[in-house]
């Protein structure tokens, strides 16, 4: 059962985005996506893992990045996420809650693991790192289970930035948040 504390803060954090005109969330988008090379293993990164984004969440656009990367992105399998090798769009379907995902028809599985950075969604994030879900927890059990070597980048836009998170035992932080500027 989550917090009531928690449960307030994903409430705000959907209000303040559900403000967010579509071109504010594409702007914002575009300032993360631009960030993106500055990151310290971004340039070395042969594998990255990303997320194909929901209304309301930055759109990296993975499938857009240099050809000399890897993109794998996730599938829900029940409680879990399975991440696939992913090149193309047209390799990517309708999934759980209306989130395209990788076909597994065409997309070959992949371990998370080879990543050299992990891209993680959120509905808020600490300036340190801590992270609040949507609440289902698929993040905290994938995040628990990669090595460290593995950079976590949470990213979010400036308004889903806040001092504090209720925390749990379960919950996993990223090591770094990108987000648009306010």
């Amino acid at each position: 059962m989550p917090s009531p504390a928690k449960t307030e803060l994903r409430r705000r954090m959907r209000a303040e985005l559900a403000r967010m005109t579509p071109a504010a969330c594409a702007a914002a988008s575009e300032s993360i996506r631009t960030s993106i090379p500055s990151l310290a293993r971004w340039q070395d990164a042969r594998v990255v893992a990303a997320f194909a984004a929901l209304p309301g969440e930055p759109d990296l656009h993975p499938l857009h990045w240099e050809r000399s990367k890897s993109v794998l992105l996730p599938r829900t399998d029940g409680e879990n996420l399975i991440f696939h090798r992913v090149e193309d769009t047209a390799q990517l379907k309708p999934g759980a809650f209306g989130v395209l995902e990788p076909d597994p028809a065409q997309c070959p599985i992949a371990d998370p693991a080879t990543a050299s950075l992990i891209f993680i969604p959120g509905l808020a994030f600490t300036p340190d790192g801590r992270r609040l879900g949507r609440g289902r927890g698929y993040y905290d059990r994938l995040l628990s289970t990669l090595p460290r070597s593995v950079v976590r980048v949470g990213t979010c836009f400036a308004v889903q930035m806040v001092a504090a998170i209720p925390e749990e035992p379960h919950d996993e932080s990223v090591d770094l948040v990108l987000s648009s500027p306010a």
